[in-house]
């Protein structure tokens, strides 16, 4: 029968046979194998964006550990400004030790009660000192110049009762010193911040 088929004809019909035959193979044997490949490279697709993410994490949380210790600098660089409670004292020494350096005759330094604030304590002393006009402007700036932060409010300076060349003015003035504990700052305590 093949026979009386032209040559051409056959070669094509064996060339249709066999991509039949191996498109049949194909499909038996390696199906699954070609379907396991897809889930692979889908799975791999899948981790590559998992990795990518896990890259972007990883540099914003380099990011965040720069932030926290910039952030902790920052806090000693507040400690230094606003003493922590037991360092309140060496603090009112300090300011007692400045007027005494301008010559200034302390008639009174009363020291008031702690006021809590948000995340801070201040603490307020009444002053009562008597010097020149010269020396008291220069003890104030003393206690600008200093590392803590103090506030001088209420300043009242008027002539002495009795002028002596070291005595021509007396001054009344408040002085608010501020402190605060790390947990204070960082708003560890009970109460949600």
């Amino acid at each position: 029968m093949l026979e009386r088929v032209p040559l051409w004809a056959q070669i094509l019909i064996a060339l249709v046979l066999v991509g039949l035959l191996c498109f049949l193979i194909d499909l038996l044997m390696f199906s699954d194998t070609r379907l396991q490949a897809e889930r692979d490279e889908k799975e791999a697709q899948k981790i590559d964006a998992e990795v990518r993410d896990l890259e972007n994490v990883r540099v914003q949380l380099s990011d965040y550990k720069k932030k926290i210790e910039e952030y902790l600098r920052d806090l000693q660089a507040y400690r230094v400004n606003i003493p922590e409670e037991v360092r309140l004292s060496e603090t009112l020494a300090q300011l007692q030790n400045i007027a005494r350096s301008r010559s200034a005759v302390v008639r009174e330094f009363r020291p008031g009660n702690v006021q809590k604030r948000e995340f801070y304590y201040e603490k307020s002393v009444s002053v009562k000192a008597g010097t020149t006009y010269d020396q008291i402007g220069q003890l104030f700036a003393d206690i600008a110049a200093l590392q803590r932060i103090v506030k001088v409010s209420d300043v009242e300076i008027r002539q002495a009762s009795a002028q002596t060349p070291k005595l021509t003015v007396e001054a009344t003035y408040q002085l608010t010193t501020f402190y605060a504990s790390e947990s204070d700052i960082l708003g560890t305590e009970d109460s949600p911040k």
